[in-house]
């Protein structure tokens, strides 16, 4: 009798895990962001992106990660709008533009949103600045890390490459603000930065932010080709910039720490069954009612 209710429960966490609800990713529109350019959310540069992240292969229940994404289109940025996404995509988002939205993107994040903040150059990062890491112009080199951004469920990346105009984050202010430096370029610039839920603030929502759009969105090199990250639909198809990106994207939306070790596998069931209902509770904590 105790394992038939063991094996119940264990079926019926399961079956909670598999029905949470889809997580939401929103950014504003290139109507209230006209200094994004082509980089703006809903634009050429960023849909293969947006694409990459609904693909069911990538993210669903068939997919690399066994999680369904929505992307939406804020037209407005408020707490109305911000309650219906799980996480804000802070965008090439110029520093005319960002004033407009920035304090209810700083009380999102605060409260407990997830921000992604894909900076640039100085005049672009507004959000970022608000949070005390801003950007600063970098040599532009390629940027390598480790695990889980650059070696993750999407595969190892290496070189990700930075385009246009590049920057790099102040490595003091991110240890300032109890971040963790995730990537460096060959000038051993910090090119990226994480954050894990709560560690900004006690209340805050994960946050990641990258010194280069570039290293993430997709633009044409002139010749026939694309400059950055190409998705294509198959993991087979994605770059090393794409590799990297829906790496990071991924460990983003969980809000966990970064592990300083790697996790041992539980040794019995009944440790299986406690992280099983421990998980359940962490993802349903993380879903906006």
């Amino acid at each position: 009798m105790r394992l038939r209710t063991f094996l119940l429960s264990v079926i019926f966490v399961f079956f909670l895990i598999t029905n949470v609800s889809a997580y939401t990713v929103g950014g504003a529109s290139s109507s209230i962001t006209p200094e994004s350019g082509g980089w703006g959310w809903d634009l050429t540069f960023m849909a293969g992106f947006r694409t990459a992240l609904e693909n069911p292969a990538f993210f669903g229940p068939t997919g690399v990660v066994d999680e369904t994404i929505n992307t939406a289109t804020l037209n407005t940025v408020n707490a109305a709008t911000l309650s219906g996404v799980d996480m804000f995509i802070g965008g090439w988002v110029g520093d005319g533009d960002a004033p407009a939205f920035s304090a209810a993107v700083m009380n999102f994040f605060l409260g407990g949103g997830d921000l992604f903040l894909l900076q640039d150059d100085p005049n672009h990062d507004a959000l970022g600045s608000m949070l005390g890491i801003s950007t600063t112009p970098s040599s532009g080199t390629v940027s390598n890390g480790g695990a889980p951004f650059f070696d993750g469920p999407f595969g190892i990346a290496t070189d990700v490459t930075q385009h246009y105009l590049t920057g790099q984050l102040d490595p003091l202010a991110v240890a300032d603000n109890n971040g963790n430096i995730v990537g460096t370029n060959e000038s051993g610039q910090v090119t990226s930065a994480y954050w894990g839920a709560g560690e900004y603030a006690a209340d805050a929502g994960a946050l990641f932010i990258i010194a280069d759009i570039d290293m993430i969105a997709t633009t044409s090199n002139g010749s026939g080709g694309y400059n950055g990250a190409v998705y294509g639909s198959a993991l087979g198809d994605l770059n090393d910039n794409a590799i990297y990106a829906l790496n990071t994207f991924s460990f983003l939306k969980d809000g966990e720490a970064i592990p300083p070790n790697p996790v041992p596998e539980p040794a019995t069931m009944l440790l299986f069954g406690t992280g099983l209902v421990g998980l359940v509770g962490s993802r349903l904590r993380r879903k906006k009612k």
